[in-house]
């Protein structure tokens, strides 16, 4: 895959963020776990925002509107963080984030973390859906991958799974 010129490109979900102070190191920069907390950041957004496009109100929190919603929930079963620049206490970021692949029980995520223009970050997360009632992994619910698909730009791909 090439890497687009503009890391903006192609998402729709794009959340600012401001870097706090607790977040960054003796050398005064994030400190690198916190960009995944960041890409967290990111998709609760993605989420808030795709349940506001498929004209949801979520009663209570957000989370359990998602769940009730779409009848299932993620976990994290891969992440990867390519590290290109450091962002610093202050700074103010944007978490661009979008899902790009879909297989039978799992999607993918990519976030792109930017100061400005400038491409900071770029992680990417693989997410198991689960059944909430049996805490077990499930198909990735349909109404979810629809409501993604009417969202995102770019549509995802679909891994072709053979049952």
């Amino acid at each position: 895959m090439t890497e687009q010129k503009n890391p903006r490109d192609g998402f729709r979900l794009i959340t600012p963020m401001r870097v706090r102070y607790a977040e960054c190191d003796l050398q005064g920069i994030v400190f690198n776990a916190h960009y995944l907390a960041f890409a967290d950041v990111g998709l609760t957004e993605y989420m808030r925002a795709l349940m506001a496009a498929s004209g949801t109100q979520a009663t209570g929190d957000m989370l359990g509107g998602f769940m009730q919603h779409f009848g299932g929930d993620n976990w994290v079963r891969h992440a990867e963080v390519d590290y290109r620049a450091p962002a610093k206490a202050d700074d103010l970021l944007d978490i661009a984030v979008r899902i790009t692949r879909f297989g039978r029980t799992s999607y993918a995520l990519l976030v792109n973390i930017l100061r400005g223009e400038e491409l900071l970050n770029v992680v990417k997360l693989t997410y198991v859906w689960f059944d909430p009632a049996t805490d077990q992994v499930a198909p990735v619910a349909a109404k979810f991958i629809e409501a993604v698909s009417d969202f995102e730009i770019i549509k995802p791909e679909r891994a072709v799974v053979s049952v």
